[in-house]
């Protein structure tokens, strides 16, 4: 089973605009009764049928404007429409839509005449009823979706691994006669609602996700935090909460978040094999084709659907197939949403900056611009300045300010790259917009809030980690480089900020053929600092060295390339590998050229490090590697755009790179990095993080794996 490819999802899209006009909301007006009781109050019905989930759930009328109810709206809440239904108009909801944290409170608009009502549905439309109160689905409630304590400030409470919230005599054990067939994954159709209520009430039990999608689900509550998505922060917990009741009401994406868990939890097996995770992959993309096949009404879900399964290939390496994927979720994103609509709920603007990092990476690997407009990132930005200016002690206000800037800096300056190269640019309108790009940069610092820099949230506290590594080039456990608590993100802030300014100043130096400055080697260093520091810290969140890796490549560029950082670089590449990422083949080969040491196939000697599962993973990728299919798609390989005219003659001056800063090495020339020298890199040296982009299908229709050997008799991993 291949994976779904660009083309396929374009093709299902090019009707989009035309059956977008069907979800526009109807006008007419439906016949209303007012329910009173004795006082005059009003009592809210036991069911209403059409509109948003948060309207459904509290059991108000909803206005059904798209993509944002005048409700949600005014009460600043998430409106979530639900799937389109292609069955009877007797049909029901599959589940219960669930309040997320920020929309508990009540707000002005609840006071308003909030009369509830019994409508005439309209045959035609899609929304069925939510359940009544004794229909409630239990799907989301036989998972604990409790908030975790510090979720945003990196004191993560983990819970045992080898107690998931399975209830055994609750949860039936799956089958162990049939089997799971990755080519035809969905080997049984789903019961209907109304069957499986039925169902239910005649047994004396109520309906459950599978027992191994329940066990994955908590994994990914009680074991993930937003690192793995690379989200920054997540102060309002919607990967545990918003983002997971969404999931259990659309199978394409309960099965990429499932197998996005399984990756993960399968890397914690000593025995974990690939078809623990691929399956679950598999599965969702065969229901996506499905349902895009089925329906061309695509919702948020089928976007989260897309961005999910693109995570997953980033993991893998398979960064065609993630480009196909940004691509496609760009036509779905853009004909749902405007730049402003997207900004008008919580869920909506963490689906946006989902997206967005996907199109920055891609633009940045490829030498192109985003795809997106740049009105996304400038509206976006405005958001929330205009947030901090009205909730001034809001930290995540703050901090989301200051990541929307940066990301606007990034689009910027890939833009005016971008067209320079395509000679859309005039050499005088590009040095000015250089220079007000570059004092841009230079005042983004400047204006980061001081509570976030606070220097009394430094980590002091290093108890539980390991020993110093007499090899290792800085001292991680300096009580001056980690920030904890509450501003546990600011490590983050400042990493992402200077990432970009690397990228900034790397691509200054080509263009002023000039060495980068010592201030910038510098920055390099700390960027190291930080992530060393995030690496052996005991109480960091999980995820929390995926989320750094991206800042901690780039910074590599500019250090030094002498036997101890090579050793020391190896060292760091196999960590993040065996956590999970992996990097494409031609990063390696590029590396092995550039450190003078075979890392073709794994970074450190006879596979040290390498747990089994990432070798079987790399060699199953590996031989599926085939060509790009496109000239962006081989420029995303190949990093053209950026680096490609590099050569030795285009290097500035070594010598006059160096000047200054060799004395570095005997501790006369202090950097405040513990005597370290540095050396601005060769330009020649500067081989972008990045590499070839696999393009294989994920496919493993020859073999089939049924549930006893996945799991054992009677047993689930981690039990």
């Amino acid at each position: 089973m291949q994976p779904l490819s660009n083309e396929q999802i374009h093709q299902s899209y090019v009707d989009y605009e035309e059956e977008a006009r069907a979800m526009a909301p109807a006008q007419s007006v439906v016949r209303a009764r007012r329910r009173t009781v004795a006082g005059g109050e009003h009592v809210k019905h036991r069911r209403t049928r059409s509109g948003c989930y948060t309207c459904r759930n509290r059991r108000v009328k909803c206005d059904e404007t798209h993509p944002i109810c005048e409700r949600c709206r005014k009460g600043n809440r998430d409106c979530v429409y639900p799937e389109p239904s292609t069955s009877s108009k007797s049909s029901r909801s599959s589940t219960k839509f669930k309040n997320s944290p920020q929309e508990s409170g009540s707000s002005a608009d609840e006071h308003e005449h909030d009369h509830d009502h019994d409508h005439d549905h309209d045959p035609k439309e899609p929304l069925p009823p939510i359940p009544d109160d004794d229909e409630d689905d239990t799907n989301i409630r036989s998972l604990d979706f409790t908030p975790l304590t510090g979720a945003s400030s990196g004191q993560f409470h983990r819970e045992p691994s080898d107690t998931p919230s399975l209830t055994h005599d609750q949860s039936p054990s799956p089958s162990t006669e049939g089997s799971m067939t990755i080519a035809n994954p969905q080997s049984r159709p789903p019961l209907s609602r109304s069957a499986s209520i039925q169902a239910a009430k005649q047994t004396g039990t109520k309906p459950e996700l599978p027992r191994d999608v329940r066990f994955y689900l908590n994994f990914h509550r009680t074991h993930m935090s937003w690192h793995h998505y690379c989200f920054k922060r997540d102060a309002d917990d919607f990967l545990r909460t918003t983002f997971l009741e969404i999931a259990v009401k659309h199978e394409p994406l309960l099965y990429a978040v499932v197998g996005f868990a399984a990756y993960y939890h399968t890397l914690t097996k000593p025995d974990g094999r690939i078809q623990d995770f691929l399956g679950y992959y598999n599965k969702s993309v065969s229901l996506l084709r499905l349902s895009i096949q089925r329906s061309k009404k695509y919702t948020l879900a089928t976007l989260m659907t897309i961005l999910q399964l693109a995570s997953i290939e980033e993991l893998l390496g398979d960064w065609i197939n993630l480009m196909g994927h940004q691509k496609a979720a760009y036509q779905i994103l853009t004909s749902l949403y405007s730049p402003q609509t997207i900004m008008q709920s919580e869920t909506l603007r963490k689906v946006l900056l989902w997206y967005i990092r996907f199109d920055l990476f891609v633009g940045f690997q490829s030498g192109y611009e985003t795809v997106l407009g740049r009105e996304w990132f400038d509206v976006c930005h405005d958001y929330y300045a205009q947030q901090c200016r009205e909730n001034p002690n809001d930290m995540t206000m703050k901090y989301e300010e200051r990541f929307s800037y940066s990301r606007l800096l990034a689009t910027d300056v890939a833009i005016l790259f971008s067209r320079k190269m395509k000679g859309l640019v005039s050499d005088e309108a590009f040095a000015a917009q250089l220079v007000d790009i570059n004092r841009r940069y230079t005042e983004y610092e400047q204006d980061v809030d001081p509570v976030l820099l606070d220097p009394n949230a430094f980590i002091t506290d290093f108890s539980g980690a390991p020993p110093r590594n007499p090899d290792d080039i800085f001292d991680p456990y300096d009580k001056q480089v980690l920030y904890g608590g509450d501003q546990w993100t600011t490590n983050y802030l400042l990493l992402d900020f200077w990432a970009i300014d690397l990228m900034f100043k790397l691509q200054l130096s080509m263009v002023e053929r000039k060495p980068p400055s010592k201030e910038t080697v510098i920055r390099a260093y700390k960027t190291c600092q930080i992530f060393e520091a995030i690496e052996y810290y005991p109480r960091a969140p999980p995820g929390a060295l995926i989320e750094a890796q991206a800042s901690f490549g780039i910074a590599t560029l500019f250090l030094p390339k002498d036997q101890r950082h090579i050793s020391w670089f190896r060292r760091k590449f196999a960590k993040i590998e065996a956590s999970g990422y992996i990097y494409p083949t031609t990063f390696r080969t590029r590396m092995t050229e550039d450190w003078g040491v075979d890392v073709t196939k794994w970074w450190l000697p006879n596979d040290e490090g390498c747990p089994p599962i990432i070798r079987s993973i790399k060699d199953f990728i590996q031989e599926r590697t085939t060509a790009p299919k496109d000239q962006t798609s081989e420029d995303l390989r190949d990093m053209k755009g950026l680096f490609s005219s590099l050569s030795l003659a285009d290097s500035p001056d070594r010598q006059s790179a160096t000047a200054g800063l060799e004395t570095g090495l005997d501790g006369s020339h202090d950097l405040g990095l513990g005597g370290v020298g540095v050396s601005p890199p060769n330009l020649d040296e500067a081989l972008f993080y990045t590499g070839n982009s696999p393009d294989f299908g994920w496919s493993c229709e020859q073999k089939v794996f049924t549930v006893r050997e996945q799991f054992g008799q009677d047993h689930f991993p981690g039990q």
